[in-house]
């Protein structure tokens, strides 16, 4: 489970763009292309497995509009996701 603390790393096997503002990620493991908004394109960047969930959540609440809580909710689901399909991994 990813809670505030955790800390998320993108795969460096996974392929990915940003077009516009908006990222591409690419699986080739399974032929597909995962397209994130602006919001999940700024949290997708800042998975360097430096820094943990709660560090990336002030950013976010920093440059983009929006209650904190929402945010919160919105990152761990997205994070979450991401960690099950193999785009990113929990470090430690």
């Amino acid at each position: 489970m990813t809670t505030l603390g955790s800390v998320i790393r993108r795969n460096d096997d996974i392929a990915w763009r940003v077009i516009e503002g908006e990222a591409l990620v690419v699986d080739s493991r399974n032929s597909l292309i995962y397209p994130l908004n602006t919001v999940g394109t700024r949290i997708w960047e800042l998975l360097d497995g430096q820094r943990n969930c709660r560090d990336v959540l002030a950013i976010i609440d920093e440059e983009f509009e929006g209650n904190s809580e929402t945010h919160c909710q919105d990152m761990l689901e997205f994070l979450e996701e991401v960690v099950s399909k193999g785009l990113a991994s929990r470090c430690g």
